[in-house]
């Protein structure tokens, strides 16, 4: 009996002093701001009043803040996540599965009234902009990845039923149908977005679709950085890397980018944001509002604008060879009703690019 008691106790203590030593390491280490696998701001130390403690604001904050800078998140966060579905056989972590190699996630159900909002905003920009302009205005919807890996086995919207709602909501826009022009080994394993690289026949049907010729003749260059997508951070699975290319050609190098929210010239590709938060950012400025590419080399005087989303900024480059200047407008960004303030329509061919994602999450666009 005294034996039990001893180890009892024992047990106890090292309990207590692990939990000292979490406590004190959590309050020690310097506050990380961002988490880099997550792709969000982490929650920072709380300042304490008597008001917050007294109505539970500063207890709430305090434990997401410990939670947020907890020691060796990532890696805790890791391990929970490989037993779960390796160990206890779930089939998707935080709502992301694996299959076939792909990391993807559960987009489910289809909101209607998400796809109806979206086409009422583009009906306003066609009916304010473009109706009664010299104007050719298209649209193509980019399937997500999970198009191409359906099954009963997981959730997933019924992509035919959702695409054929947006072109018929959208009606008065020329459809560009590009599903059966993608495939999965289109895709980043661990991330939403396509690879420019295995998009270009692709931008060669859109932009023949558009009236405009593509050489389809591109320089590939892939940079040694390891790209960790946004499903990698978000399932905190141990998972390959993807590699990350980007297209170009003699037209394309003498391209001039000019990014209007800053008020900056820009390289059409920035291989330092490779480098950064999200390698992706490197393809047209990244995640900017308005943005124009002016090419020189071009053998029409034909313009385009895109409306469209962060799909839009790696298929924008390869449209841009077939076209003296090429804006890209994100109204993600740039509220719908100043775009006038900044873009001037007539005789210019529009597209209008969207994800599933974005148009099944039309909050986001306004």
């Amino acid at each position: 009996m005294e034996k039990s008691t001893k180890q009892k106790k024992w047990m106890i203590a090292i309990v207590g002093v692990t939990y000292i030593i979490i406590v004190a390491a959590c309050f020690l280490k310097p506050a990380g701001e961002y988490s880099l696998s997550e792709r969000r701001l982490l929650a920072q130390k709380p300042m304490f009043s008597w008001k917050s403690m007294v109505t539970g604001t500063y207890a709430a904050q305090m434990e997401e803040y410990v939670t947020d800078q907890f020691p060796f998140r990532d890696l805790l966060r890791a391990c929970k996540a490989n037993f779960s579905m390796h160990i206890m056989q779930k089939k998707d972590n935080h709502d992301i599965y694996v299959k076939d190699g792909y990391l993807c996630a559960m987009e489910y159900p289809m909101d209607e009234a998400s796809v109806e909002r979206a086409a009422s905003i583009f009906r306003n920009i066609y009916e304010k902009h473009l109706e009664e302009k010299e104007v050719s205005v298209y649209m193509s919807v980019i399937p997500d990845k999970s198009y191409y890996l359906a099954d009963k086995t997981y959730l997933s919207m019924d992509y035919s039923a959702f695409l054929e709602k947006t072109y018929s909501c959208a009606d008065f826009l020329t459809p560009i149908r590009i599903e059966d022009k993608l495939q999965l080994s289109d895709y980043y394993r661990t991330d939403t977005h396509w690879k420019q690289e295995e998009i270009t026949e692709t931008a060669a049907y859109i932009g023949k679709e558009m009236g405009v010729f593509l050489s389809g003749e591109y320089r590939v260059k892939t940079l040694d950085v390891p790209f960790y997508g946004v499903y990698a951070g978000q399932a905190a699975l141990m998972t390959k890397p993807d590699e990350i290319s980007y297209c170009s050609n003699g037209i394309l190098d003498e391209c001039i980018v000019y990014d209007y929210e800053n008020n900056v010239e820009i390289p059409l590709y920035d291989e330092s944001k490779a480098y950064g938060r999200d390698a992706y950012e490197m393809f047209l400025g990244g995640n900017i509002s308005l943005a124009t590419i002016e090419n020189p080399g071009a053998v029409s005087e034909k313009e385009l604008v895109v409306f469209g989303d962060s799909f839009s900024r790696s298929m924008v480059p390869l449209l841009a060879e077939g076209y003296r200047k090429t804006t890209l407008i994100d109204i993600r960004y740039l509220p719908s009703a100043y775009i006038g303030n900044y873009v001037t329509f007539e005789n210019q061919d529009v597209l209008f690019l969207y994800s599933t994602s974005v148009l099944n999450n039309s909050i986001t666009l306004k």
